[in-house]
């Protein structure tokens, strides 16, 4: 999975209300200088260990194993079409439906098996004709019509995980901006608790400001159970 999010933040995580609160590190007299006073309204978070404290939690490892379960289900269904990827749509319907049987016959059996290794039949058959050094006009024809197949199915199978690819990134999304969302709303708490107008990621701090990683961490702790 892509890098969390978050770890690209650095800079303003919540803004508690509106303020023009400097950051720290401006104070060079404490007793004239009116930014002083802003280091107590200022918050920091340390994202490193607040994202390895997430990776720990029930929510984030039931959400990364339904994609990591998904993308394996998305694999397998990409290896079951390029098993079958010159069959038509008609042989398609019929394997499905003879698939889907309790009890198959033995002619079912042998049409099952026919249709499942049709792919590799024809690819092999494409294989003896392209080393042929004079083919003849049928066997120039039929090389034409495989290469035409072999087209066709390359560009499905490229559809097809395209869609596939598509679908895990809308659920890593997911994944990704659901937990961001349960980390800003727990800085957010904290930070009103605290009275603060602002926090920020702590490699935007040079001095001063109050650390909130260990108040967040709390409230990720709360919900490992």
């Amino acid at each position: 999975m892509k890098a969390w999010k978050l770890a690209s933040l650095v800079g303003v995580l919540v803004a508690v209300g509106v303020s023009s609160t400097a950051l720290p590190g401006n104070a060079v007299d404490k007793k004239n200088d009116k930014s002083a006073a802003s280091d107590a309204t200022v918050g920091f978070v340390d994202l490193n260990k607040i994202m390895e404290q997430v990776k720990k939690t029930s929510t984030w490892v039931t959400m990364t194993k339904g994609f990591d379960d998904a993308r394996a289900r998305y694999q397998g269904e990409i290896a079951s079409l390029t098993k079958i990827r010159y069959l038509t749509a008609t042989e398609k319907a019929e394997l499905e439906q003879i698939r889907a049987k309790t009890n198959v016959t033995a002619g079912e059996k042998a049409r099952l098996g026919e249709l499942e290794n049709k792919s590799e039949a024809l690819d092999k058959e494409a294989q003896t004709l392209a080393a042929v050094e004079k083919p003849t006009a049928e066997q120039s024809k039929r090389i034409e019509e495989l290469s035409k197949l072999r087209q066709a199915a390359i560009a499905n199978l490229q559809d097809e995980t395209e869609k596939r690819s598509e679908q895990l990134r809308k659920l890593e999304e997911q994944v990704l901006d659901g937990m961001q969302d349960k980390i800003l709303e727990h800085v957010q708490q904290v930070a009103k608790s605290k009275n603060l107008t602002l926090v920020v990621d702590q490699r935007a701090v040079l001095f001063g400001g109050q650390d909130l990683t260990e108040d967040i961490m709390k409230k990720l702790d709360s919900g490992k159970k």
